[in-house]
């Protein structure tokens, strides 16, 4: 192939070889890593992180077997990876530390990010340097810390995908270690409110059983030990932190980052990270040798297929005809609601695609949402209209994706529920940058007013991709009508259509 620089390192012994060429116009495939030492397979090549093409494709959209070498056993981080509890221990931390200290909210937040997969108290000691705190001791700041969030660990939800990933792993019998910096005594505290999956891995392995901390390795080192490992090349490590990156790469296990907090890649890629997901949803085990999930399901689009594949929406296929994508159903579903605020504006005058917003920052719909990784899901939506919301429906959005006959399925116009299909973003929108999460749902119907303070209600019932940067407005948009193309394909299921009677929906009950 032609034109893209290719950047190979040879590991033998000692002698480490840097060897450049030209190769395939494949932007970012521009270094490339072998299995490491000691390995007595053929080199396998994987891509770094890359950005996306014109068409937002991602260096996680290649073949499987294009990819990784064949792993036999996962260790797997707890807090950011498997449970939702970084935002619970910033917000308890961080009130702690402004009663000790006149501090901005930037500072302490800088400072929490940089011990951030430390054990409690190394995290507590290297706060109080960065902060220059005098007048305590990290013991002390610990232990009230510890007391507010023994209290709350109750709040904490298992992170999008954490449940299906642990049943996947003990239903095919794939060896799996915990690694985390909790001690153990705080271990049973924390877990207390979450069914006992914990007793199903085969090892475990806490802050308080090694000398030193992430980001040394030797809690990795200490897990591999106890599932017998003898190559640390078989071993596959999902972390959420840079340091727990950095401690698992030198301890020579290869390393899925996935971030739980909104971050910059880059850190995770200076750590050494061999690939970097937006989410538990979108691990792909195949990619590493092990069996695939079974729980995607296959999606008829509704016009030929005129591309070549598109960038994380699972397996896009073709029968000669239509083109069929996947999706991932949730399960349980997710319901959100509240007023329609507005938004940035964007939506309609930028985009062509007005959607009705939520405000997803605080209460209810706050808790719901953090129940969903950031990306694209589909689902109904029911809306209330009062007064001078009245609507007037006119038409299904992008007419030419259904038939007649499909279209009366999906549409609602002289139905008294008012429920709609919809397809939803929620999280940062990197095309835009969002400083906050959002939640934006398009409806796929046309309306000749807007109706923002009308009650609106989702059932969300499934997962198409996640977010992804593009390189352009237009591929942008052209990837929002594919997903609004792939939700409709997938509420024509009747998997997925009983679910607009939903009493929630149509306001008969509430949440």
């Amino acid at each position: 192939p032609r034109g893209a620089r290719v950047v190979c390192v040879a590991n033998s012994g000692s002698d480490r070889r840097r060897v450049t060429g030209r190769g395939a116009e494949a932007p970012g495939f521009d270094k490339f890593k072998n299995q490491g030492e000691g390995s007595d397979r053929l080199p396998c090549f994987f891509p770094a992180p890359m950005a996306p093409d014109v068409r937002g494709r991602t260096s996680a959209d290649v073949a499987p077997e294009a990819f990784f070498a064949s792993v036999t056993q996962l260790i797997l981080d707890l807090d950011g990876t498997l449970i939702n509890t970084e935002q619970l221990v910033d917000e308890v931390v961080s009130a702690v530390l402004h009663t000790r200290g006149v501090f901005t909210p930037s500072q302490v937040r800088i400072a929490m990010e940089q011990v951030r997969g430390m054990r409690p108290m190394d995290g507590t000691k290297a706060i109080i340097a960065i902060l220059q705190l005098t007048d305590c001791t990290p013991e002390s700041i610990l232990a009230e810390t510890s007391s507010l969030l023994n209290a709350r660990w109750c709040e904490v939800n298992m992170m999008p995908g954490a449940k299906r990933l642990l049943e996947y792993l003990h239903r095919h019998k794939i060896k799996t270690a915990l690694a985390t910096s909790t001690p153990f005594d705080f271990l049973e505290k924390k877990m207390a409110s979450h069914d006992g999956w914990i007793k199903k891995l085969d090892v475990i392995t806490t802050g308080d059983e090694v000398v030193n901390g992430k980001p040394a390795p030797d809690i990795f080192k200490l897990a591999m030990d106890r599932l017998g490992v003898t190559d640390p090349k078989l071993c596959l490590v999902l972390e959420d932190t840079p340091l727990g990156v950095i401690a698992a790469k030198a301890a020579g296990a290869f390393v899925i980052a996935i971030p739980s907090i909104q971050n910059d890649d880059g850190a995770y890629a200076e750590a050494g990270a061999d690939a970097i997901l937006k989410s538990l949803l979108d691990f792909d085990p195949r990619k590493w040798g092990l069996p695939e999930f079974e729980d995607r399901i296959d999606v008829e689009l509704n016009h030929p297929d005129d591309t070549e594949g598109d960038m994380n929406s699972g397996d896009e296929k073709t029968d000669g005809k239509k083109a069929v994508d996947t999706v991932l159903p949730l399960s349980p579903f997710i319901y959100l609601g509240g007023p329609v605020v507005k938004g940035f504006g964007r939506g309609s005058k930028t985009l062509g695609i007005p959607t009705a917003n939520l405000e997803i920052t605080d209460g209810p719909a706050k808790r719901e949402a953090e129940k969903l990784a950031p990306g694209i899901y589909f689902g109904w939506a029911g809306l209330r209209l009062t007064g001078d919301t009245d609507r007037n429906m006119t038409r299904d959005t992008d007419q030419k994706l259904i038939d007649t006959t499909e279209r009366d399925r999906l549409d609602d116009t002289h139905s008294t529920n008012k429920t709609y299909p919809m397809v939803m973003s929620i999280g940062w929108n990197p095309f835009f940058e969002n400083a906050v999460k959002t939640c934006e749902p398009w409806l796929l119907a046309d309306f000749e007013n807007d109706f923002y303070g009308a009650e609106l209600r989702l059932k969300v019932l499934g997962y198409i991709r996640p977010e992804a940067n593009f390189v352009s407005l237009e591929s942008l948009i052209e990837r929002i009508h594919k997903d609004a193309e792939v939700a409709k394909g997938a509420l024509l299921l009747d998997q997925f259509a009983e679910a607009r009677k939903d009493a929630y929906l149509t306001f008969e009950e509430e949440r």
